[in-house]
């Protein structure tokens, strides 16, 4: 049996947010709990966006299943196309937990964040 798939998620997909009960994920993942990754928040409207860096922290939770279909439906969610990540709204990556020391998938906003507010706290709910 193969390892369960990671995701560290910041925003809209945490448990209880919009996304998380837009897509059934309270029976589709397993909530691990805190995390935390280095990077910023910038707020984008409706929803956050992260870009990696060491500028930061943001907080979030990480989430474990083995269903692939649960990426799939989270990459669509995401305006991720793995055929075409240059021209996706985010793209899937890695990221380095600084709780767990795990590594883990995360969504990074491919888009230019000039003039979007930085969401000081790391904390999309605290905003």
């Amino acid at each position: 049996m193969s390892d369960p798939t990671l995701l560290f998620v910041y925003g809209m997909l945490m448990s209880g947010e919009v996304g998380f009960r837009s897509l059934g994920l309270e029976t589709r993942v397993r909530v691990l709990g805190a995390e935390r990754i280095s990077g910023r928040l910038h707020h984008l409207g409706d929803y956050p966006g992260l870009i990696i860096g060491k500028h930061g922290i943001v907080h979030g939770e990480l989430f474990a299943f083995s269903d692939p279909g649960v990426l799939e439906d989270i990459d669509v969610y995401e305006l991720y196309d793995p055929e075409n990540a240059a021209g996706s709204e985010y793209r899937r990556i890695e990221v380095d937990l600084l709780g767990s020391g795990k590594r883990a998938s995360a969504y990074e906003y491919n888009r230019p964040v000039t003039n979007r507010p930085i969401i000081a706290t790391g904390n999309w709910r605290a905003r």
